[in-house]
């Protein structure tokens, strides 16, 4: 697999370096990074699970799940014991992250695990499609679990293509796109939306947990291939305050996609 991730856009004006590897390949390995993100997650699993289990069939008792941007969250080991406990094979996780280290420590974990058990993990950049066609040998997935994923990618700014710039690396996707106009601009929310396409299947579902109210409006080209079926708010974990002071309900949000 490709394992050169680099980006040469320019950051957005006082954002933090979430769309860099190196700000989380630091945090993970110095452990500055060891709790979770947004809350637990619980409602995912929740989600994932009922999802798989309304499907009729599960080929060979071996649901297919691509967790986006696992970092060292205990998110994909809650689904992985989720999966085990209805007899179906942890092997068809596969985690991909472009932090290397979140990457090693997985794999490390991972070692020593049965092989129907051990999940897949894969470095890659989500917005670089000569790396997410490497996840084709997956492919297609039953379900996407996003924790937060798509809002760290938000912070990168958008990305232009040119129908006469040189299109061999492109996802078949952006291909089409551009078959029918000149140039089209995608936020990076949109891009990975269009690159998870070739890897899924009609009523695949993509789960996601966002802060935002608004992670998927907005987004016509997303809209062609994906269906947003929920959008749920989830009241968001509390920090320590006075006694004596008011503070006002916050929440997060759970969206459930459905590929067309």
């Amino acid at each position: 697999m490709a394992q050169s991730i680099s980006r040469t856009h320019r950051k957005l004006k006082g954002a933090p370096d979430y769309d860099s590897p190196d700000f989380w390949d630091a945090r993970f390995a110095t452990g500055a990074d060891v709790g979770e993100w947004l809350n637990s997650g619980e409602a995912l699993i929740d989600a994932v699970v009922s999802d798989l289990e309304s499907r009729p069939v599960i080929t060979g008792r071996q649901p297919r799940v691509l967790h986006l941007g696992p970092g060292v969250s205990e998110l994909g080991l809650k689904l992985r014991d989720a999966c085990l406990e209805r007899d179906w094979m942890g092997n068809g996780i596969v985690n991909v992250d472009f932090s290397g280290e979140a990457v090693r420590l997985g794999q490390e974990f991972e070692s020593q695990k049965a092989p129907s058990e051990a999940m897949h993990w894969y470095r890659a950049d989500l917005l670089a499609w000569d790396h997410v066609s490497d996840l084709s040998r997956y492919a297609p997935f039953d379900v996407i679990l996003d924790k937060s994923t798509s809002d760290a990618i938000a912070t990168a700014i958008d990305h232009h293509f040119n129908s006469k710039d040189d299109t061999s690396n492109l996802c078949p996707v952006i291909k089409d796109l551009l078959s029918t106009r000149d140039t089209i601009s995608l936020s990076p929310v949109e891009l990975l939306g269009l690159h998870l396409v070739p890897l899924t299947k009609k009523d695949t579902t993509w789960v996601v947990l966002s802060y935002s109210t608004f992670r998927f409006d907005s987004l016509p080209f997303l809209a062609e291939y994906w269906t947003l079926r929920s959008r749920t708010p989830l009241k968001a974990p509390s920090g320590i305050v006075s006694s004596n002071a008011y503070t006002p309900d916050t929440f997060h949000w759970v969206y459930v996609l459905d590929r067309k």
